[in-house]
């Protein structure tokens, strides 16, 4: 266990390492109890062989510095019994760092990521405390529009490797990246994946009157037939991509339901017990940044469970 020196950004392929596992991940801690999901979450994800985890505190600006110095003290003191207790759970070929900063927690978050070369962050997130869940719930939206690599929101207490996985998918560049993603979050055997879609039903938002209910039905039924397509040429591509053998591939439940894609995911994620939901993001600016506000960071406040957000592989390189 080190205090971290930063490497500089490697742009190594994650899936060059054996079934895709994780080589270096950004743990962010707010010293609070519920830190203590996040490094049990941690010690269950499949790592590589040697691989990096980064614990980093942010301390906020505007402190005095003997309050600065002084909080830094005890915040390094912590990460270190932190770095301790993680250590008894992972193998020994794991290296642990820890670093402290000072500023814009989401901005030192997303800075760091790419110090590090992290190819996913951890997080937690509040729950009980509207006010709380309020403030940490958008610093974990912030991370995710800033630092342009998948984030893995903490909710639940993790007694086991997830076993109720679900993959939100829409039609767009994210989609083969989140289930590749999260393939690599989930270590063989690997449980069976429900894979949502919201499929929309145009003709019911038009006024045809005169329009025959067997031909809106059969049009509907077409849309569903070709989504139902559409999903399995993204779930084979991405199978492919992240070289997971036939023995190794889960097997997917495909839920298809006409209706707004947040009301689909919260009813589908509540009725299947999901343990961990993955969905992808358009991007990071612009359309993406109203895409995570209306969709994804609706889902990420709404559902109990643990959130992964993952954004297109095609995005531009961070600090771009």
């Amino acid at each position: 266990m080190t205090d971290s020196a930063p490497t500089p950004h490697s742009g190594h392929d994650p899936l060059d390492t054996p079934a895709g596992r994780f080589r270096s991940l950004l743990v962010p801690v707010d010293l609070s109890p519920a830190s203590d999901r996040v490094i049990g979450r941690v010690a269950l994800l499949p790592l590589a062989e040697g691989a990096r985890i980064t614990l980093l505190h942010v301390i906020p600006e505007g402190l005095t510095l003997r309050a600065q110095e002084l909080a830094e003290g005890d915040a390094r003191k912590a990460l270190r019994a932190e770095a301790d207790a993680m250590a008894r759970e992972l193998p020994g070929s794991v290296t642990i760092q820890l670093a402290v900063r000072v500023g814009a927690a989401a901005a030192e978050i997303a800075r760091h990521a790419d110090e590090v070369a992290a190819d996913l962050v951890v997080m937690g997130r509040a729950g009980g405390d509207a006010l709380r869940e309020l403030f940490f719930g958008s610093t974990a939206e912030r991370v995710v529009r800033q630092a342009r690599l998948p984030v893995l929101v903490v909710r639940l207490r993790p007694r086991a490797p997830y076993r109720r996985p679900a993959v939100a998918l829409a039609f767009d560049d994210a989609a083969r990246h989140a289930v590749i993603t999260l393939l690599r979050a989930l270590p063989p055997p690997r449980p069976t994946v429900s894979v949502i879609h919201a499929c929309d039903a145009p003709l019911q938002e038009l006024a045809y009157s005169s329009l025959p209910e067997d031909d809106i039905e059969a049009f509907r039924e077409q849309r569903q037939r070709k989504a139902q397509e559409a999903l399995a040429q993204v779930l084979s591509a991405a199978l492919a991509e992240a070289k997971v053998p036939p023995d190794d591939a889960p097997a997917w439940k495909t839920r298809i339901r006409h209706g707004s894609p947040r009301a689909l995911i919260e009813k589908a994620v509540k009725k299947a017990d999901v343990d961990l939901l993955a969905l992808g993001t358009h991007g990071h600016s612009g359309v993406a940044h109203a895409f995570l506000g209306t969709v994804a960071g609706d889902v990420l406040r709404a559902v109990a469970c643990d959130v992964l957000v993952v954004p297109p592989r095609e995005a531009a390189p961070r600090g771009a």
